[in-house]
């Protein structure tokens, strides 16, 4: 199962690059490639501000398997969070540095992305809420 976790987890960084790198058409090689971390590490930090969120009041039976849990979690949900705004954040660059639209046109598409993103961060809250309760319940049943 953990190689099958894995093998997913590396497929959607692979998706998530590759689709961000596509749309990053304005830029060059290491500009691409320090766009391309920087949307990885801040996706990593929301994903794991909004693990903490929703784990807050289960009791866990220790903290290990706390932090294996949120490995996992945090591993899979990282490439999800980035494919869900590093794309058109990176197309919405790419046609400002082209100046095909200008600041405002710009940052309106980043406001409403950014309301989007929120309301998929709140109904992710909820389903790593129960996605941890269900692993307690199993974990608690055997």
């Amino acid at each position: 199962m953990t190689s099958f976790i894995i093998i997913v987890v590396i497929a959607l960084f692979i998706v998530l690059v590759g689709f961000t790198w596509y749309r990053l058409e304005a830029y060059e090689g290491m500009e691409k490639v320090i766009i391309c971390v920087a949307g990885i590490l801040i996706s990593w930090l929301i994903t794991s501000i909004l693990f903490s969120i929703s784990s807050n009041g289960i009791e866990y039976m220790n903290e290990e398997v706390k932090n294996e849990v949120s490995k996992i979690l945090v591993l899979v949900f990282t490439p999800i969070n980035g494919i869900a705004f590093m794309p058109i954040l990176a197309k919405t660059m790419s046609r400002l540095k082209f100046d095909e639209i200008d600041s405002k046109e710009a940052a309106k598409q980043v406001l409403t992305l950014l309301v989007v993103f929120i309301i998929i961060c709140v109904i992710e809250v909820m389903y790593l809420r129960n996605i941890q309760l269900g692993i307690f319940e199993v974990a608690n049943g055997m």
